[in-house]
């Protein structure tokens, strides 16, 4: 995906782009949440899912050590 730029407007709104729009299949009306991760801004859409516990298990891989992938996504945050 290619950098993409806006502008705010006096009242600090901004448009999300057309590509980042269909990126994260975002709505008019839907809502986005704003994080600040290591002084980046990252965005993502909120979804409800279907069947959460599905998702979950889906992710799951094999032969995974627990204590070292919870030491690791700490120190990542």
């Amino acid at each position: 995906m290619k950098l993409e730029e806006t502008k705010l407007t006096r009242k600090h709104q901004t448009t999300i782009p057309k590509e980042i729009r269909k990126h994260l299949d975002v709505k008019p009306g839907q809502s986005v949440r704003w994080h600040v991760v290591k002084g980046m801004v990252v965005v993502d859409v909120h979804k409800e899912m279907d069947e959460p516990v599905k998702f979950l298990t889906s992710q799951i891989q094999l032969d995974l050590d627990a204590v070292a992938l919870v030491k690791k996504t700490r120190e990542e945050f």
